[in-house]
């Protein structure tokens, strides 16, 4: 779904010119999911022979040769439009958009990083030097040459490439005149660590390691370059200056790119195709007479059995939602859709349909439901991403010029809905409310922006990773194919307002539709054992006493005790990066059982 565009640079000042033309060459394939997650716009992605960075999304809504295309790829969803500001969000395009895995070589990215190294020479080279069906050998010795392992990044999101020629000659032009000179990476030791490493110019002979390259003012003196790869021009931004320091990293490095996504469910009444209809011609509708609104509906919809009390119902949900949109947060979004799961009656629409399940005996003083969603409707929405940091205050712009759109995809599955016991939850959060202060100061202090953080939210959210954990044993499902959202609310009151926890899995394909969580849903017995195993797994880990006792754990030092080996979820799964979790929050501590929850 890439199509790597080689720019043409313009004449440099030494007087070369790039070999390359705005060529488009097909690279690889990726998945639709994947744009809006792992492999979103400002990503590297290695593929079979090439290396890029996939592009802005500055030419997703255009397609000169069918309009309708692009309005086939709209989503909409009001819940999400509160959460995002988007007026309407669009789906990647690809020439069957039913399909996960449909072909459509319409992706824009750019080949970064721009420097290739041969293996064999050690020969650093400019991808422009290259004839581009060659670009994978090398001009000297005819091996294979591979991107450089080593870029640059700033806390701001700017991205580079490694400055070889300024770090070879500590910061001064080559003594030669050459410019640029040619330098080479020696693997002295023959060896895989970056201690063998060694740059070598081979116009005056100088020499630099590159063993201190990660340290953190490395290069202190090597001003941000203010660079956007995936933007069509790289320094459309430059003109805001950065006074961040570039910090040197492998290409492949976790922390060179943080997708930042946000998601909303389809419920009623949005999960009707009434609805769906509505929102998709608003600014039409609210021009047609009250009267005439119902028929017209039913004129786009193409569908005359729908009553007029369904359509003018959904429009007068819609209108005042439309209406009152600036008013609305993304607190009140999660209270909706709290609202809908919470339902004890059976709920049965277009994309949306739940009914209540038996809570096993044993864990009733916990529990006060156990909803069965067996169809849920997702969109999911990405909105930018960040470099180094999470901080989502540095989120970088996804398009070189603003839209009134996000890029997302609508995936649908099943889920298990748990409402916890209000009262139980509130005694809990009162007797264990100072344990969580060193993991709040840490958030304050990191600048982690959560507003809704709480006692009662770690206690959840650590509740759901153990869940999912031991859920994947029975159900079918891998772990990473499962996720969670937590609905945890304080009221000004000090009142507890949310306490539930939705566990589902969901795709763009038929993956998510095998039945796996509903079977243990529906089975009391079935799920009390699950429980069982949950809280019996939870009591020990194989880092136990330290991982138990741990107030310092996680990015930032924001979880306490919760390791790889008993709590942590594949980031997919989580919707707070792995963060705000302790295992003794379920279980206790073994000097402090009463911190457990279900002690």
């Amino acid at each position: 779904m890439s199509k790597p565009t080689f720019r043409k640079k313009a004449n440099d000042a030494d007087g070369t010119i790039s070999k390359f033309s705005s060529e488009k060459i097909s690279v690889g394939d990726i998945r639709k999911t994947q744009l809006i997650t792992t492999f979103g716009v400002g990503s590297i992605v290695d593929f079979k022979d090439d290396t890029v960075v996939i592009g802005s999304t500055d030419d997703w809504d255009h397609n000169s040769n069918d309009m309708e295309e692009v309005e086939n790829r709209k989503i909409y969803n009001e819940n999400l439009s509160v959460i995002t500001g988007a007026e309407y969000f669009l789906m990647p395009r690809t020439s069957r958009s039913t399909n996960g895995f449909s072909n459509g070589k319409n992706i824009v990215s750019y080949v970064f990083p721009e420097k290739l190294h041969c293996s064999r020479c050690g020969n650093i080279y400019d991808f422009r030097e290259l004839d581009v069906k060659n670009r994978h050998k090398c001009p000297q010795c005819g091996n294979n040459i591979n991107a450089s392992r080593f870029i640059v990044v700033c806390p701001k999101g700017h991205m580079d490439d490694f400055p070889y020629d300024w770090w070879v000659h500590n910061g001064k032009p080559c003594p030669s005149g050459v410019k640029p000179p040619r330098i080479k990476m020696i693997n002295i030791y023959n060896r895989t660590d970056i201690d063998s490493l060694r740059l070598e110019c081979t116009e005056c002979k100088a020499t630099r390691s590159m063993v201190q390259v990660f340290s953190e003012n490395a290069l202190s003196e090597f001003k941000c370059t203010c660079k956007h790869p995936h933007f069509k021009d790289s320094y459309a931004r430059a003109q805001y200056g950065c006074h961040e320091k570039m910090r040197a990293r492998l290409r492949s490095a976790s922390g060179v790119y943080f997708p930042i996504t946000k998601a909303a469910l389809l419920i009623p009444p949005w999960s009707k195709k009434v609805a769906n209809c509505i929102q998709k011609n608003y600014r039409i509708l609210k021009t047609v007479e009250k009267d005439n609104i119902a028929y017209t509906i039913r004129q786009v919809l193409d569908d005359n059995s729908i009553p007029d009390d369904e359509i003018m119902r959904s429009w007068n949900a819609i209108k005042y939602s439309m209406e009152r949109k600036e008013q609305r947060s993304e607190l009140s979004v999660f209270e909706d859709e709290y609202v809908v799961l919470s339902k004890e009656e059976n709920q049965n629409e277009d994309n949306f349909s739940s009914y209540s399940s038996s809570v096993p005996e044993k864990y009733k003083p916990y529990f006060d439901q156990i909803a069965v969603v067996d169809r849920l409707t997702v969109t999911q929405a990405f909105t930018g991403f960040t470099r180094i940091t999470r901080n989502e205050m540095n989120s970088v712009a996804i398009s070189q010029y603003p839209k009134s759109w996000l890029p997302a995809v609508e995936l649908t599955g099943e889920g298990i809905f748990i409402r916890l016991n209000k009262d139980k939850v509130s005694k809990w959060r009162k007797a264990n409310s100072s344990h969580y202060n060193m993991m709040r100061k840490a958030m304050e202090d990191n600048k982690f922006t959560f507003d809704t953080f709480s006692e009662t939210y770690v206690m959840l959210h650590t509740f759901a990773h153990l869940f999912i954990r031991e859920i994947s044993n029975v159900c079918g499902y891998s772990v990473a194919s499962i996720r969670e959202k937590i609905y945890s609310e304080i009221k000004d009151n000090d009142e507890v307002g949310m306490c539930g926890v939705l566990v589902y899995v969901s795709s763009s394909d038929s993956d998510s539709s095998l039945g796996g969580l509903i079977s243990v849903a529906d089975n009391p017995d079935v799920f009390e054992e699950i429980m069982d195993s949950m809280l019996e797994r939870a009591s020990w880990c194989s880092s136990d006493p330290l991982c138990i006792c741990s107030k310092k754990q996680g990015y930032k030092n924001l979880n306490y005790a919760a390791c790889h080996d008993c709590t942590l979820l594949p980031e997919t799964s989580c919707e707070r990066f792995n963060c705000f979790l302790d295992r003794a929050s379920i279980v206790g501590l073994p000097d402090n059982p009463d911190l457990g929850f279900f002690k």
